[in-house]
This record gives C-alpha cells, structure tokens and sequence, in this order.
C-alpha cells in the first residue's frame, strides 16, 4: 500500500491516473468498433431484397407509365421519335433502365404511347363539329399544324414509320386516340355530305397535306428560312438561260412555312368544295335517269289484271 505525506502529490496522482483510464477507455472503444467492421465484412449475405432505407420526400422520382410517357414526349419535340430509346430515358430520370422496361414494356409500347399521347392531345384540342364541313375541317388542319409543329419528332416518325400511324397499342378499356381522331375527321367529311369514297380520299389527301407542311416548317425547309442564300443564287444566274426563274426567284425566297400553309389549306378546301358540288351536280342529273329506268321495269297495273 503506498502512502503520500502531503495532499499535492495525493491529487498529482489521482490526475494522472484518470488521464490514463480515458487514454485507455479510447483504446478499447476504437477497438471494439475495428472488431464490429470486421464482423460485418465476414457475416454471410443475407437471401432476398435488401430493407429499403428511408428516403426524404422528393429524392427519388415518383415513376408511372404516364410520367414516363410524358418525358419521352418532351424528348420528341427536340429529337425524332424512333431516337428516344429506354436507356436515354433512364438517363434523364436518373433510373436504372430496367424500371422503365418494367412500367412500359416494349419499345413499341414506347413508341405508340407517345403517339397515343400526341393524338389525345389534338383530339382534346378540337371543338365539337357544328355541320359546316369546310369550317371544321378547317379548324381541325389549323389545330393539328399547330401541335404538329411543337412535337417535329413526332411527324419525322410518322413520315418514315408506317407502324403506329393510325392504329395504336392499348390495353382492355383504355382509348385509341389515333382511331379517335380518325372517326372525327371523318365524321366531319360525312356531315357535309361526302361519300364514303371522297371521305376517304378526302381524309388521306389531307392527312398528307398536314404531314408535310409540319414536317416543312419543323425542318426549316420553307424559302424564307434562306432567303439570302437563294436570292443570290438567283442573282446569280444567267438571265439568257433562265428567265422564269430569274422572273420568279425574288418572290419564291420571300415564302414562309406559315403564308405556304395557309394558302395550300385553301386550294385544298376549294378543290374539296368544288368536288362536292360536282359531285352533286351528277347526282341530280342522274337521279330522273334512274327514276325513268326504275319505271320502265316496273309491271303496270293491267299486267298484274
């Protein structure tokens, strides 16, 4: 037993014996930790999902088919359509890939998803039909050029894709909006008194019309766009040699995507009007003949005497 003769060294000690108790508590605390890593390092894997560790609201990105959907949508109008594939999609969400096959499924049900969107979108666009068929038709070319022209993605794949076009891929109870807006359309022709032939003609040459002018003003292909290019080329030229074109090159420069559509909208709608009332025209002048012919096999009342 040791003994001290005055307090100073009784409480000199006692210092520094709690200076090494906490040095040592330390020591034994980091150990105990080093040998904690090194159990869990060597603990066999357990089977199945790891627990799912808690997130704060908003750091992972709610994912559905229809948020999917409407992302490649907006990728469609800064790129064309058959280029959004599921990994670029993956990319943008900060997903893994496989969750996207998992929501949507195929590429094909990509691709007529967004197509399915994109018909929606005009359908919903588009007043109720009133009856006057040049109206409404012409309501429904404005309308379409116009959301055409904000999805040109969309149009480059319908002008190199025959898949998708008109039908699309939907599930039991859901809407196919590109049969849908079909049926509009022509129900408009119908009410204005066209036959099922014109309708169709009529439907198609429109339908046409539409995906040029979009695919046109989407690709900056109108005159104006390179006016200055194609006025000095004109300029250029040998008034000798091509006197239309030198005659005609400022005008043809100065032609915008929109002045283009609007005046291309309207010989389209002549040509249909014009169609209709000669239709019409022999319609009524055949009529009698029918009539007389229809007569002249009838049995008279003395024959059935």
């Amino acid at each position: 037993m040791v003994e001290f003769n005055c307090d100073g060294c009784q409480l000199n000690f006692l210092g520094r014996l709690s200076v090494l108790s906490r040095d040592r508590l330390h020591t034994m605390t980091a150990a105990s930790r080093k040998t904690d890593e090194v159990i869990a390092e060597t603990a066999p894997r357990r089977r199945g999902r790891p627990p799912k560790a808690a997130s704060a609201i908003g750091a992972e990105p709610i994912l559905s088919r229809n948020v999917i959907i409407d992302r490649a949508s907006e990728m469609a109008r800064t790129m064309p359509l058959d280029q959004v594939s599921m990994v670029q999609l993956a990319k943008e969400m900060g997903v893994a890939p496989g969750l996207i096959h998992y929501y949507l499924g195929s590429r094909d049900d990509l691709i007529s998803g967004v197509l399915n969107s994109y018909y929606r979108r005009r359908l919903e666009a588009l007043p109720a039909l009133t009856g006057n068929w040049r109206s409404d038709v012409e309501k429904i070319a404005r309308i379409s050029y116009s959301l055409a022209r904000d999805m040109p993605g969309v149009s480059l794949y319908i002008a190199s894709h025959n898949r998708f076009r008109l039908f699309q891929s939907v599930g039991p109870g859901e809407i196919d909006y590109g049969l849908a807006l079909f049926n509009h359309t022509t129900s408009c022709f119908l009410q204005g008194g066209f036959s099922a032939d014109q309708t169709a003609l009529a439907y198609h040459l429109l339908a046409q019309y539409l995906l040029s002018s979009s695919i046109s003003a989407a690709g900056r292909q109108s005159p104006a766009e390179h006016s200055a290019y194609i006025r000095g080329k004109f300029d250029a030229a040998s008034d000798d040699r091509y006197p239309a074109a030198k005659l005609v090159g400022k005008a043809f420069s100065e032609l915008s995507a929109d002045r283009a559509f609007d005046e291309g909208l309207r010989v389209l709608l002549e040509g249909f009007e014009q169609w209709l009332a000669r239709q019409s025209k022999e319609s009524a002048r055949t009529a009698p003949r029918a009539a007389r012919r229809k007569r002249a096999t009838e049995p008279s009342n003395d024959q059935n005497l």
